[in-house]
């Protein structure tokens, strides 16, 4: 298990991993109550949105947005040109930003599912962000 994120009713867990999965977890059964699939690579990080409806995880030079209810990705955001190791969602759940070994932090538009904003200037790979509060 590479990440894992908690969502807002406090009741259920993300955790993305190594075979290219996401699980859904019930934290008072403790079961995987979906697995959800789609990545090429493996799943270095994930975030849940505010509404707790979507939650978002990055892979090999792309990030996957999934309808929790249905288990199905929704949008496909790519333009990374190297791993991206970790993303977090905007207060508003309208976009998402992902840090990734090509030295960028991207701020994507859910609704599109294009990149608004790189932001460049890192020396080194950028490892994480964290609730639109950018940590490098």
């Amino acid at each position: 298990v590479s990440s894992v994120a908690v969502f807002p009713d406090g009741r259920r867990v993300v955790s993305g991993s190594g075979d290219k999965t996401l699980k859904l977890w019930d934290v008072t059964t403790g079961r995987c109550v979906a697995t959800l699939e789609g990545h090429s690579g493996w799943v270095s990080s994930v975030a849940v949105f505010p509404d707790g409806r979507r939650v978002v995880s990055g892979s090999w030079k792309e990030l996957k947005v999934w309808d929790v209810e249905t288990g199905e990705c929704v949008a496909t955001l790519e333009g990374h040109s190297d791993g991206v190791f970790d993303v977090a969602v905007f207060p508003d759940g309208r976009r998402v930003v992902s840090g990734s070994n090509d030295k960028t932090l991207k701020v994507w538009d859910v609704a599109t599912g294009k990149c608004v904003a790189t932001l460049q200037g890192h020396s080194e790979r950028v490892r994480c962000a964290a609730s639109a509060v950018l940590l490098c």
